[in-house]
C-alpha cells in the first residue's frame, strides 16, 4: 500500500494514494510551484511503461483525462510532470503503483450503441414498407443486406 505514511519518492514527486485518488506532490526545485495534483484513478485514461534499462531509468507515464499539455516553452520537467521515473531499485513498489491504477482506471466506453436484433430491423422496415418511405424494391435490398 502506497499512502502518505510511506510513499514512493522520485526525481522531485512524492507519490502516495488515499482512497480512489493518486496524489502526485511536485517539489519547488524541479518543478516550480505546481503544487500537489489529487487524480481520481477514474480520470486516468493511460498508462505508458517502460521498464528500467543498465544505462536508462525506467518511467509509469500517466495521461489524465481533461488535463491541457503544459506550453512547449515551459521546463521540461514540467513538460514531463505526469512521467514518475524510477530506478531498478524501486521497481517492485511502482509495479504495485501500476497494478493500483490499473485496477481502478475508467474502462473505456464502447464507442457503438447496442447492437438491435435482426427481427427489430427488419419490423422497421417492414414499418417503413407500410407508411410508404420506402418501396418494395428498397425493402428487398435492405432485407437481404440484414439476412445475409
Amino acid at each position: 500500500m502506497i499512502d502518505a505514511a510511506s510513499p514512493l519518492k522520485t526525481s522531485g514527486i512524492t507519490i502516495w494514494t488515499e482512497g480512489d485518488v493518486l496524489v502526485l506532490k511536485y517539489g519547488v526545485l524541479y518543478y516550480g510551484f505546481l503544487g500537489t495534483k489529487r487524480v481520481p484513478a477514474a480520470n486516468i485514461t493511460a498508462l505508458n511503461w517502460r521498464e528500467p534499462g543498465d544505462w536508462l531509468a525506467g518511467f509509469l507515464e500517466i495521461s489524465i483525462l481533461g488535463e491541457q499539455p503544459p506550453s512547449p516553452m515551459a521546463s521540461p520537467n514540467v513538460q514531463n510532470q505526469n512521467r514518475l521515473k524510477y530506478e531498478r531499485a524501486d521497481q517492485p513498489k511502482f509495479v504495485a503503483l501500476k497494478e493500483w491504477i490499473e485496477a481502478r482506471m475508467a474502462k473505456p466506453q464502447g464507442g457503438q450503441p447496442a447492437a438491435s436484433s435482426i427481427a427489430d430491423e427488419l419490423g422497421k422496415l417492414a414499418a417503413l414498407l407500410r407508411d410508404g418511405v420506402i418501396t418494395q424494391d428498397e425493402f428487398d435490398q435492405q432485407k437481404a443486406k440484414l439476412l445475409a
